[in-house]
This record gives structure tokens, C-alpha cells and sequence, in this order.
């Protein structure tokens, strides 16, 4: 599921009108014409205007507050994930990999933050590799049986070699080689959406190239932290990671809005 409306009873003349989004999920909350925001990814969907926005990841309920509405954001059970690594020093890093590792993320945190002056007018996002899924969004994970990090990525099967493509027209802001992601690039698509490659043979692209939807951005490998070749693939919505299944499916993003039919359009909203 991905995002609910839920009418709650509050009195005999009165509803309130509540939303409700999965983790890791995307919500379409219908706006005016005239709002504004330089977070949220704005489109018009069947002549409406809504805001697209990233659910975060959450082991507990939490509550998001857009445009002077609130969303409840729900955990979902997205499953484990079980892997082993035999390289030690890939587990268990040294403290200068420790210290790599973590300005790489300090980098990424920097690249993700910028605001770009272009704006997404394109949802329709291609596969950017053809091979299967191996491993899915938000699962519990486990290497060498000890919990790490929830897997905030989509991971697809591929050999050495085969060609990765940009979904939507985008900027490339970052090119680099991590300790944990190995190759990595990362293509910002406007309206705060960010996209993320990692493990990657090589790149074709460098920091500035603009690219169209459909242009040959990398090669499938498995440099950093890996088992075999794969691409890791992130979507960074409104700062959030969420799922990219969800931006696959070919009703998206008017699947988005099959939960508001009808629900009355004048219905009034809680003040809560």
C-alpha cells in the first residue's frame, strides 16, 4: 500500500480527515495552485495539483506535517536480507576505512543538500538496468549474521559491463570511489529528487555533465562492499530514501491517487 485516507468519527456532523503514508513509501497530497516549496517536488496530476513527497523510513509511527496537514507516517515489515562477506576488512573496516567511510558520507549529506535552480516536470522513470531485483527496499539486514543498517536501496542483478542509464533527465553532481559503495555517481533530477549508483564497473559521465533520460551513465560491477556485480540503486526524495519500486510501476504516479476516490472533496479536516 501507499498511502490511506482514514475517516475518523468525531461527532454526529463532523469528520476529521486524516492521512496516512507507509515508510519508505510516496504521498501525493493535493495542494493549491498557489503553494509554494522549495522541499517538495510539486506536480499536476488529472489537472490537480499535488505535492510528491518521500515518506522516511520508521520503525515507529511519526507524524509529518505538510502545507498545515498531517501524514502518519507506518513501519512496514519489508523483510531481511542475509549475506556473507569473507573479506574481513569489508565487515569489520579499520579505523582509518572508519574515517574514510565517514567523510564519504559527509560528501554525500553536502551533494544531497544543495538546491537546484531546475525543477522535475518527468515521474515517468525508466528501469536503469534490466536485470531482476535481488535484493529489496527497507530489509533488515545481516552480514556475516551481524545487524547492520536497513538495505534504503534497491539492489538489481547484472554482469560485469552491462550498461546503467539515467531514468529522468538530470545534472550529475557527484562522481567518486567509496569504500562501501565502491564507483559511485550520483545525478540530481531537480525538485529536491536525487538518484544514486553504486558499485559500478566505471562511469561514463563527470561532475556537470547534464544528461538525458535514457543516456548511458556507468557499467554494472562490484567494487566496495559486495558479493557480485550488481547496481545499488538509492532515490532520494525530499531528503528521504525511499522505495524505487514504487516509481516502476507503470500507473505511477496516478496509482498514487486511487485512495482518494471517492473521499468528498469538501470533507473538513481535524484541527488536531
Amino acid at each position: 500500500m501507499n498511502n490511506y485516507i482514514a475517516l475518523f468519527l468525531l461527532s454526529s456532523s463532523m469528520f476529521a480527515f486524516a492521512y496516512e503514508g507507509d515508510s519508505g513509501g510516496i504521498f501525493a497530497l493535493p495542494v493549491s495552485k498557489e503553494y509554494k516549496s522549495d522541499k517538495y517536488l510539486l506536480f499536476e496530476i488529472d489537472g490537480r495539483n499535488y505535492v510528491i513527497a518521500g515518506m522516511p523510513y520508521v520503525l515507529e509511527e511519526k507524524v509529518l506535517e505538510i502545507d498545515n496537514k498531517k501524514i502518519k507516517v507506518s513501519p512496514v515489515n519489508y523483510g531481511e536480507s542475509r549475506i556473507t562477506i569473507n573479506n574481513d576488512s569489508l565487515v569489520n573496516p579499520s579505523l582509518s576505512d572508519q574515517e574514510r567511510a565517514s567523510t564519504e558520507r559527509k560528501l554525500l549529506q553536502s551533494v544531497l543538500s544543495k538546491k537546484s535552480n531546475f525543477y522535475l516536470n518527468d515521474l515517468k522513470f525508466l528501469r536503469p538496468v534490466e536485470g531482476a531485483i535481488t535484493s529489496g527496499f527497507g530489509k533488515k539486514r545481516f552480514i556475516n549474521d551481524l545487524p547492520r543498517a536497513p538495505h534504503l536501496a534497491l539492489d538489481l542483478d547484472g554482469f560485469d559491463g552491462d550498461p546503467i542509464v539515467a531514468p529522468l533527465d538530470a545534472k550529475v553532481v557527484l562522481v567518486g570511489n567509496f569504500f562501501y559503495s565502491g564507483n559511485i555517481i550520483v545525478l540530481d533530477h531537480g525538485s529536491n529528487v536525487f538518484t544514486s549508483y553504486s558499485h559500478m564497473n566505471k562511469s561514463h559521465k563527470v561532475v556537470g555533465d547534464f544528461v538525458k533520460k535514457g543516456d548511458l551513465i556507468g557499467e554494472i560491477g562490484s567494487t566496495g562492499r559486495v558479493t557480485g556485480p550488481h547496481l545499488h540503486w538509492v532515490i532520494y526524495m525530499n531528503g528521504n530514501r525511499i522505495n524505487p519500486e514504487i516509481v516502476l510501476k507503470k500507473d505511477f504516479p496516478a496509482n498514487l491517487l486511487a485512495d482518494y476516490q471517492g473521499v468528498p472533496a469538501d470533507l473538513p479536516q481535524s484541527e488536531e
